[in-house]
């Protein structure tokens, strides 16, 4: 396969005019929601003859998932890329998008994750062209990735029928198979709320989460100790949130702990759940008149861990080789979409332009060249995907 499939300069509008649009997540500080990256999503599938669907997934937001040659016999390949992203926070201008010297495009979303985006937009406009596609080609834009991959769980009920798919994060166009899944527990202790003058009286709530949080770090810090994965790295734990008290002058009643684990293939979500269970009983039996809840988890992401010899990845992987030379097949720490789609069944991989590093940053930015190469990648992992 030697034909052109876009060009940087082609590239550097469609990404230019997508970080301009603001798709923050609503539930940030200047979230905007979604609708407007939709419509230009939508606007540039329907303009290279693409069937769009729109799917609600809350009110006001909606993936859009657009395909080329639906009919066509082969393989089914979905590029799957989120069109939210985090807030401006110092980026005050990260909606204006701005070319660098080094041809490094920045604005915020740009690596995180339209860089992606744009790419496979570009894959699905010359895909569009073939006069015999041998699969189909869907590209979905979905929303909710950075607050939940709420989009990415509502994508297999949207009727849409695929064999694989390339989710589109910023890997430096390495190949990832596997990465850590996550969730956070609320952890709340009691106690009996006194005047600080007398505090022998009360029981303080603060005090008794710093009985829990001393044993949670003790017992976590012996148990993962030894718990790695070659590809993802180590299982960890981490506390992130603590509130309590309402006046300096009052014992509190009530203090709240959000805790965090990061699983690693092979750790099942009943064995993390199990062994919270025993770290707090741990706490209980050191403190008998300890009175800690633990509140219902929230996961923020699955174990991604697609087996080495997997169509897909081997797919994605010569792509990648035929473009750049070589390919990595790595593991990453942090998580995806890419995991709730391979829990539907969905075999899947992460691949795209820029660093990780720069994401969510306060100057976050995607080479260009980069861009160019991942829609190589891209419409060359369709073609040899639906050849497979």
């Amino acid at each position: 396969m030697s034909a052109h499939i876009t060009t940087e300069r082609e590239a550097t509008e469609l990404l230019s005019r997508l970080v301009a649009t603001p798709s923050i997540t609503p539930d940030v500080e200047g979230g905007t929601g979604e609708a407007a990256m939709a419509d230009v999503v939508e606007e540039f599938a329907r303009s290279i003859g693409a069937r769009v669907v729109r799917q609600e997934v809350f009110p006001g937001r909606e993936n859009v998932i657009c395909t080329i040659a639906p009919h066509a016999a082969g393989p089914h390949l979905m590029l799957e890329a989120h069109m939210d992203t985090v807030a401006l926070g110092p980026m005050t201008n990260g909606h204006q998008p701005y070319m660098d010297d080094d041809g490094r495009l920045h604005g915020r979303g740009s690596c995180d994750t339209k860089g992606s985006l744009a790419a496979m937009l570009l894959a699905l406009q010359w895909a569009s062209g073939d006069s015999d596609p041998e699969g189909p080609l869907t590209v979905a834009a979905a929303v909710d990735e950075e607050t939940g991959s709420a989009g990415a769980k509502a994508l297999p009920e949207s009727g849409i029928s695929v064999d694989g798919a390339i989710v589109g994060e910023p890997t430096s166009l390495e190949v990832v198979r596997s990465h850590r899944g996550g969730r956070y527990w609320p952890l709340i202790t009691h106690g009996t709320a006194v005047h600080s003058s007398t505090p022998e009286l009360g029981d303080n709530a603060i005090l008794r989460m710093a009985d829990v949080l001393h044993v949670l770090r003790e017992e976590y810090g012996r148990r993962l100790a030894g718990r790695t994965h070659p590809l993802v790295g180590n299982s960890s734990f981490s506390v992130g949130i603590i509130k309590a008290g309402t006046s300096f002058n009052m014992v509190p009643d009530r203090c709240e702990s959000i805790i965090e684990r990061r699983q690693i293939p092979g750790e099942s979500v009943e064995d993390v759940e199990a062994e919270l269970e025993e770290v707090l009983n741990i706490a209980r039996s050191r403190h008998p008149d300890l009175d800690v809840e633990v509140q219902a988890p929230f996961v923020f992401g699955d174990v991604l861990d697609t087996p080495a010899d997997a169509p897909i990845v081997q797919v994605v992987r010569d792509a990648v080789a035929d473009v750049c030379g070589s390919a990595n097949v790595i593991g990453v720490s942090y998580g995806s979409d890419a995991a709730t789609l391979a829990a539907a069944g969905i075999p899947s991989v992460l691949c795209g332009p820029g660093d990780i590093a720069y994401a969510h940053s306060a100057d976050e930015f995607v080479p260009m060249a980069e861009v160019v190469q991942a829609a190589e990648i891209y419409a060359r992992a369709w073609k040899r995907f639906a050849a497979a």
